[in-house]
């Protein structure tokens, strides 16, 4: 089973990178497939309960992928410090649970995906579940794919946003010195000498929070997109190891079915066989019977009737 990478995340809240509220809530809480343990039932009916549970788990995934996107709408939109505190805080609060069901959903995929090399049930069977869970890691592959494409658009507006407010500071500013100092603490530092020196100070140091902040949504932000991105190989890397294990399965199912023809050609060969060598053998009694009788009436003639 491959690492699971979110689980790396948990932790308790850290001002200094102000990532655990996102990203600390990526739980491990472990729902497995039990091949064959306690919940009774047999372990066909027990994989397919665990796969439609997985498949409700992912439609929860997705509605909140939705929701999550809105309200990265609204944190980019919003005019005021109060407004976007309670955005952000309602937001992070719809991350940790999302996070948590796509470490579940992984788990619960590792498991399905070890329950299939079960070599006690039939082939066909495991050829069945085999491309089941396919399918769902697939649609999941597909959730974080899309989950990672929002949180990168969401980055890149975020940044673009701080780059206007940097250049406001800095209008000579490169495209390079821009990309630096929002990957660091530059840009705060620069809005911080912008305070110093301006006659506004309540609208500039407002400014500087909306910077500081907004520039540790983007480490969060990034942070995200980086594990979603390793998520996504390992799930790329077990679909295409099912694909193995189906291929696999498949081939044995044929070769047993080859087995199986093949003797069905023996039995109806000896059967035929066997039916002509009957014939044969009621002809030779025939025959015999025959001689018999012209023996007996040879015999009658020429020496009894004599």
């Amino acid at each position: 089973m491959g690492r699971d990478r979110f689980n790396d995340l948990q932790g308790g809240y850290d001002a200094r990178e102000d990532t655990a509220i996102e990203l600390g809530a990526f739980d491990a809480r472990h729902t497995g497939y039990d091949n064959g343990g306690g919940g009774g039932g047999e372990p066909g009916g027990q994989f397919f309960m665990q796969l439609d549970a997985v498949n409700d788990q992912m439609e929860v995934v997705k509605e909140n992928i939705k929701r999550i996107g809105y309200w990265h709408e609204q944190a980019l939109e919003a005019t005021s410090d109060s407004q976007y505190h309670q955005i952000i805080f309602d937001r992070d609060a719809l991350v940790a649970e999302t996070n948590g069901l796509i470490s579940e959903v992984k788990q619960s995929l590792d498991g399905l995906a070890q329950a299939v090399n079960n070599t006690s049930i039939p082939k066909s069977q495991r050829a069945a579940q085999a491309t089941r869970q396919q399918n769902a890691a697939k649609k999941f592959s597909e959730l974080l794919q899309q989950y990672h494409q929002m949180e990168y658009q969401y980055s890149k507006r975020n940044r673009e946003r701080l780059a206007r407010q940097y250049r406001i500071a800095r209008p000579d500013a490169t495209d390079a010195e821009v990309d630096s100092a929002i990957d660091s603490d530059q840009a705060a530092q620069v809005f911080a000498q912008s305070v110093m020196n301006s006659s506004r100070q309540y609208e500039a140091r407002r400014v500087l929070r909306d910077v500081e902040e907004r520039q540790a949504d983007i480490k969060k932000i990034e942070q995200t997109i980086t594990k979603l991105a390793e998520m996504f190989v390992e799930v790329s890397e077990m679909v295409n190891r099912q694909q193995e294990t189906i291929d696999s399965i498949e081939d044995a199912v044929e070769d047993t079915h080859g087995n199986v023809e093949h003797a069905q050609k023996e039995v109806k060969s000896a059967i035929v066989y066997r039916i002509k060598a009957r014939k044969k053998m009621w002809i030779a009694i025939l025959i015999l019977i025959i001689l018999i009788v012209i023996i007996v009436v040879i015999i009658y003639f020429t020496v009894i009737k004599k």
